[in-house]
């Protein structure tokens, strides 16, 4: 007996399961071009320095319901499954256990290597033995369905991927894609390398940003320098602010001097600058001069205390039109008549500063902070909190709807290159930002997008690296190539798009070579590793000849014999068998290109987006990616996942625990779309004895037969109309004719299974959950509650059949116990998808019997209102003819107005004189349908009467009294005339 601690039934039949897709080659996926439509999808292979945990999980999981889902729908799927090792994570991992750092060896203990095996992990190769079976086991723990045969991991430790890797570069360098010079890296200080994404215990995605800087000119030749990423407002600078609690430092800067925050002044250093620091500046001292801007205004230097030296240069030049945090701080001031005086401003002065208008903004005025500030009601600078909010509202409005405005013609300015106005913002910016730096004002600085901190415990800089190579994704042509391979992709969820749009305009050059770690040599200049992100981009492609290239000697592997594969080329002698290269270009024919690639939404910024460059540039338009996923991170019950709070659990401690079917419910059903999913404690307990109830269920029903006739069939059609049938109950409990109820629980599935089939091809997999378990055990229980336990054999076995297969993509272990017990033949996993047939979706059935649960439920409320316990009987009254026919008449009017007054003139005007003598009702009833709307459904009142009638038995055992079933207008009853369509009168005698 399983209960909600104890899984143990789940668990023992997982491995059961997992043999059998074993034994069966389940999962094993071969090119099949003349007989099976296919999809190919994969999940990023992961970095193999320690197991798999919760945070894994979501996203690997969407990936195995996606792939068993569309095994179901009849295609041929491919889902395989590789490691990664490239990197220094291992290298540097290897090297704390040489030094015997405690908290490392903590680690591999944790991860339950045997103490007299820790040493063996001093060497980066052991890493690699050891994790990938264990990280393997885990996940196979879960049932994954996942082609073995195809698994590879990464490094010139395996010498076939690495030609693989050599060939890629080699495509790349050959169509000028990768090129060599200076190049701003995220560094470490204390090791003096490159820190990778892998190579981070903090900050992984987190990138070089190109700020720049503006100069603004002092009297005496010094430049206040400040940093921005919005250029196109350039010319609507009207002051500085300067935290006057700030020191600050003048430097020369080159052959510059300039004032900025010192720690400015120490990163400039490490960005091709030669920094000098001359003296501290107090920023009050700076308080009240003027300085000569860009657009050739002088503009005032003021105070604000918002202004944070951690941020940018430490100086903000203010555009009060588009900043809500600058225009509230020059309102502040200007009311701040103490603080003026403490720094002897002219108060004068002060009001006289303007906002000045320089984008034309959809919905907005000339000055879209003013409108913001007024929108949220923010008084004070001090309004964190909804300046925030403010500034994002517009931030998303100016630079994706908004155009720059006549103050940027040329005609008005000479700064200016070219005639800007009109120009949509995102076009204007990088021209306005050419014209700045190509004057005396501008200048470049790097600051990373976010913390990053290195497996050194040292927090990372920006640093100019000279002898770089890297892949030169700000080419206009390949950015261009880039966006067509957007535009031909479907993306779930579709919201992603304006996302990667962003990325891959933004997306310039990327260091894609290192000195440290494991990985693959560049093949030009061996001196050079590929860095891990860049040597991860269409590996894909490898999967699908991995298992016949490792059969070859890999020194017949050749840059030929890839061409040959995956380019349809014949650049060259090949050294293998011509049917083994033919046999390679069939599997990658067959399967490329890739249908679904999925991974957290952190990853677009990088991988996901470079995963789209490299494929436009090496592989045929054909072979270009269909589909891409992405996803939030996970939390657990709650909570942000971190090591420190404890909440990071392992997935073989999760199958321990919970089993597989648990496990992968409960992660499944924590979230969708880009939201963040919740691991929920709570739940993965509670779903173990609802499985449990579901596998009851079907042994139940397993054990009856099907004993429906041809002519019980047949007679449903006189049913339907509410006729009651015989009931006839079999001596297993199942029910040889079709009732009413029947044909509802048959409508409701199709429904269901509609719904469900369009859930799972978006991957909104929690809203498939809800529909295939819990909308469909609530049907079940309704239906067995309805017919007593006496059930169609025929119709009861559909819907667990159903469930079974539906739900085998989140539960497959269980699913495939139950389709056996069911005596099924074949698996389930091989099963066919239920299709829904729309003629069996029978909206009056639906309306019928809603009615029935709707009166149960009123029957119920109606009695403990009163206080009975025990009736003597109960006589519900179905609603006057004349509502009907009102009904139906407010209902197309609603269509036009929703006014009350307009729609009973309408309907005294349009109904029949019968109708109309009703008149005093009706203008009472009108305004309680106008504001509480009509039922989805309007059944006529025999039909109501028919369902009604035909549920006597069950509404009066449910009632424990007789129920009697009249109309309204053959009653005497007064409250009789209160019943309404989809509402009976119900009147209680005791």
């Amino acid at each position: 007996m399983v209960t909600p601690n104890n899984a143990e039934f789940l668990q023992n039949i997982q491995s059961k399961w997992q043999k059998k897709w074993q034994q069966a080659r389940s999962f094993h996926a071969d090119a099949n071009p003349y007989h099976k439509k296919k999809f190919f999808l994969t999940f990023p292979y992961p970095y193999i320095n320690g197991l798999p945990h919760v945070g894994h999980l979501f996203t690997i999981m969407r990936v195995e319901a996606f792939a068993r889902y569309k095994r179901l729908q009849g295609f041929n799927v491919l889902f395989p499954q590789g490691w990664h090792a490239t990197g220094s994570p291992i290298v540097d991992a290897a090297q704390r256990v040489r030094e015997g750092e405690e908290k490392q060896l903590k680690i591999l203990r944790d991860c339950g290597v045997p103490e007299a095996d820790i040493s063996k992990f001093a060497e980066p190769e052991h890493w690699i033995s050891y994790f990938v079976p264990e990280y393997r086991k885990d996940i196979q723990s879960l049932g994954l369905s996942i082609d073995w045969r195809r698994e590879f991991f990464t490094t010139e430790l395996n010498p076939h991927y690495n030609k693989f890797v050599q060939w890629q570069f080699s495509i790349l360098k050959k169509k000028g894609y990768v090129k060599k010079g200076k190049f701003p890296v995220v560094w470490d200080p204390k090791n003096n390398c490159p820190v990778p994404d892998h190579s981070r215990i903090e900050g992984e995605g987190e990138t070089p940003q190109e700020f720049l800087l503006v100069k603004h000119k002092l009297k005496n030749g010094t430049s206040i320098v400040t940093a921005t990423l919005r250029p196109d407002t350039i010319l609507g600078v009207t002051n500085l602010y300067i935290n006057p609690d700030v020191m600050y430092v003048r430097a020369k800067v080159d052959e510059e001097d300039w004032i900025i925050s010192k720690k400015v002044a120490k990163a400039l250093a490490d960005q091709d600058k030669k920094v000098t620091v001359i003296e501290e500046v107090q920023g009050s001292s700076l308080i009240g001069q003027t300085v000569l801007e860009f657009s050739g205004l002088s503009v005032p230097i003021l105070p604000a205390f918002f202004v944070q030296e951690q941020f940018g240069t430490g100086i903000v030049h203010s555009v009060p039109s588009d900043s809500a945090d600058d225009l509230i701080a020059l309102d502040d001031l200007k009311k701040d008549t103490a603080l003026c005086q403490k720094y002897r401003l002219d108060m004068a002065m002060v009001k006289a500063v303007e906002p000045i208008s320089v984008l034309d903004v959809p919905g907005f005025s000339p000055i879209p902070a003013r409108d913001v500030l007024t929108q949220l009601g923010i008084k004070s600078q001090h309004d964190r909190q909804k300046l925030e909010k403010a500034k994002d509202i517009l931030y998303k409005k100016a630079f994706y709807e908004g155009k720059v405005n006549k103050l940027y013609q040329k005609a008005r300015f000479k700064g200016l290159s070219q005639d800007y106005a009109g120009q949509p913002v995102e076009k204007a910016k990088e021209g306005i930002k050419h014209d700045i730096l190509n004057s005396e004002f501008g200048d470049v600085y790097y600051q990373l997008t976010g913390r990053v901190v290195s497996r050194s415990m040292m927090e990372c800089v920006v640093r100019i690296v000279e002898d770089q190579w890297f892949l030169d994704y700000g080419d206009p042509v390949w950015k261009k190539l880039a966006h067509d391979a957007l535009n031909n992709l479907t993306l779930y969820p579709e919201k992603a798009r304006a996302q990667f749009t962003y990325v891959i305009d933004w997306l310039h050059q990327w260091a894609c070579t290192r000195e440290t770690g494991l990985g693959t040599r560049l093949p030009w200049d061996e001196k050079w590793l590929i860095e891990s992100l860049s040597d991860s981009t269409v590996y894909m492609a490898y999967y699908t000849i991995v298992h016949l290239l490792q059969k070859i000697d890999v020194r017949n592997v050749n840059g030929a014999l890839f061409d040959y594969v995956f380019l349809d080329e014949n650049t060259g002698k090949l050294l293998v068998d011509k049917k083994d290269a033919d046999a390679m270009r069939r599997e990658f024919d067959y399967w490329y290109p890739v249908d679904f690639r999925n991974s957290g939404k952190d990853l677009i910024q990088n991988h996901l987006t470079f995963y789209l460059f490299n494929h436009t540039a090496i592989f045929h338009k054909d072979k270009w990616p269909k589909g891409i996923g992405v996803n939030g991170w996970v939390t657990v019950d709650g909570s942000k996942m971190s090591k420190s709070l404890g909440n990071v659990i392992p997935v073989r401690e999760m199958v321990k625990t919970y089993s597989a079917d648990a496990a992968r419910i409960t992660i499944l059903t924590g979230g969708e779309g880009m939201d963040d999913p919740n691991w929920d404690t709570e739940f993965a307990r509670s779903i173990i004895p609802k499985l449990e109830q579901f596998y009851t269920l079907a042994r139940d029903v397993a054990a009856a037969k099907d004993m429906t006739t041809a002519k019980d069939r047949a007679a449903a059609k006189g049913t339907a109309a509410g006729e009651t049938s015989t009931g006839k109950t079999s001596t297993d409990g199942g029910r040889y004719t079709m009732k009413p109820i029947d044909l509802w629980a048959l409508s409701n599935l199709h429904q269901i299974i509609h719904d469900a089939t369009a859930l799972m091809e978006e991957t909104s997999f929690r809203s498939a959950i809800q529909k295939i378990f819990f909308d469909l055990q609530r049907l079940l229980r309704w239906y067995l509650r309805r017919t007593k336990n006496s059930p169609n054999t025929t119709v009861i076995k559909e819907l667990v059949d159903a469930q079974a297969v539906m739900l085998s993509p989140f539960t497959p272990h269980l699913c495939e116990e139950i389709w056996s017990m069911l005596g099924k033949k074949g698996l389930a996993c091989e099963a066919s998808w239920p299709v829904a047939q729309q003629d069996k979706i029978d909206e009056q059935a639906n309306a019928a019997e809603n009615l029935v649960q709707e009166t149960a439920a009123d029957i119920q409320s109606v009695l403990k209102l009163l206080d009975i316990q025990k009736p003597a009987s109960i006589a519900l009254f179905v609603s006057p003819a004349w509502k009907y026919q009102l009904f139906a008449i407010v209902r197309k009017q609603l269509d036009t107005t929703r006014n009350p007054a307009e729609v009973l003139a309408a309907v005294m005007k349009n109904a029949p004189a019968e109708l109309r003598s009703h008149g005093q009702d009706i203008s009472k009833l009108i305004p309680k349908l106008v504001q509480g709307g009509l039922p989805p459904m309007i059944l006529p009142q025999e039909k109501e009467l028919a369902a009604l009638r035909d549920a006597v038995d069950f509404l009066s055992a449910e009632a424990g009294c007789p129920v009697q079933i009249a109309s309204a207008d053959e009653a005497s009853e007064p409250k009789a005339k209160q019943a309404q369509p989809g509402k009976v009168a119900i009147v209680v005698k005791q």
